[in-house]
């Protein structure tokens, strides 16, 4: 593992500015975003859908621009433009011009994931991979502990639109990356990554890759509606202050931290449809504890379930695809799967935010996405039930 340690601190830095500081970061900046604006929340939302549509696009190029470029150069190259895209953001006060900018931030994030993760699983051993992209993905985590700081920090100091100083931090942070992960990253030169077929129809008509993907475009979707959102609800919802919401946030991201090792053990005990089963019923707990309108300290109660279920979900899909499928078609697979996934997480910010501001609250937004976790641990028993059949 030390003989890898470069290249995990490396890989770990890059997730966590390309997507912990350039997404997940997000929703810290978005009340003060839009109370400084004047936006609607449907217009937020469309903002935050915006990047989740560039990171949809970002997959397609993602491959071909591997297999051209080294992986030091094109993650390099993507985090500066990134980094860049964010900051020209802070430039404009109108939301679409925002949002076409964010737009190009959520595209090179995926490339510079997806580049990340594929040099990961080339040069990184079977017998310590699983440990060590466990490690790497907690940079969301960490990250989100950063903003929820940062932010809170800032806006003490700086009373005419925070959120721009705060964007301006994070952008400067990425670029810092982008020099800093380059000499862990330049240690293993090892480089392929396997042709995405993604125009492959067959596996839409085989009922695993829709078990698969069913639970994976749920996650998609209420995911991307509690990182855009929770952070205006609880400030909106329970009237707290802004330090105390980066508090809620960093503790998300603390718990976060833990996710992919807790349910990677339990997956290994009693397999991973099970373990979804655990994680879904604490997803259900997080979002519904935010339509119940009770004391405050009940925030912290849905930061814990959220955090602790988040990212061991990625890797369970990953570890059920390489049960349903054999090796040969696992990475064709992923790719199709992650294209739902960004594809429905598309949808989330703006669908819930236009219910926002039909109702003039969150309790039908995290009413819906409560429901639909619970529909994810249903299916997760069915499918648990069912014998598999590896498909080669």
């Amino acid at each position: 593992m030390r003989e890898y340690s470069k290249v995990i601190i490396s890989s770990f830095l890059v997730i966590l500015a390309c997507l912990g500081l350039g997404r997940f970061a997000f929703g810290m900046i978005l009340p003060n975003l839009q109370a400084s604006l004047a936006l609607s929340t449907t217009q937020v939302g469309f903002i935050g859908t915006a990047n989740f549509i560039g990171y949809f696009a970002g997959i397609f190029f993602a491959n071909h621009l591997y297999t051209k470029y080294s992986t030091y150069k094109l993650v390099f190259i993507t985090l500066v433009l990134q980094a860049i895209s964010m900051a020209l953001m802070i430039a404009f006060n109108n939301y679409l011009i925002i949002s076409f900018l964010y737009t190009f931030s959520g595209f090179f994030s995926a490339i510079a994931n997806i580049a990340i993760m594929a040099h990961m699983a080339n040069v990184i051993p079977k017998n310590i991979r699983g440990k060590a992209l466990g490690l790497v993905v907690s940079g969301n985590g960490l990250a989100i502990i950063i903003s929820g700081q940062i932010t809170p920090f800032v806006e003490q100091f700086v009373s005419n639109a925070p959120w721009r100083i705060s964007w301006l931090i994070f952008s400067i942070v990425l670029i810092l990356i982008a020099f800093f992960s380059q000499p862990g990253i330049k240690k293993h030169t090892k480089h392929e990554l396997p042709e995405m077929k993604v125009s492959s129809k067959k596996y839409f008509f085989i009922p695993s890759f829709w078990k698969i993907s069913s639970l994976y475009m749920i996650f998609a979707f209420i995911n991307s509606i509690y990182v855009t959102y929770a952070v205006k609800t609880v400030i909106t919802q329970y009237h707290i202050t802004s330090s105390l919401s980066g508090d809620f946030w960093a503790l998300l991201g603390f718990t976060s931290i833990f996710s992919g090792f807790l349910f990677g053990m339990v997956a290994d005990k009693v397999g991973a449809y099970k373990a979804l089963i655990f994680v879904f019923i604490l997803q259900t707990l997080a979002h519904f504890t935010l339509t119940i309108n009770v004391d405050s300290y009940i925030i912290w109660f849905s930061a814990v379930m959220l955090g602790i279920s988040v990212w061991c979900i990625p890797s369970l899909i990953i570890l059920l695809t390489s049960i349903h499928f054999d090796v040969k078609r696992a990475a064709q697979i992923i790719s199709l799967v992650t294209i739902l996934f960004a594809l429905c997480q598309a949808f989330g910010p703006v669908v819930a935010g236009y219910l926002h501001d039909i109702t003039g609250s969150f309790f039908l937004i995290f009413l819906l996405t409560s429901l639909m976790a619970l529909a994810a641990t249903i299916l997760s028993i069915i499918f648990s039930r069912q014998k598999i059949k590896q498909i080669h």
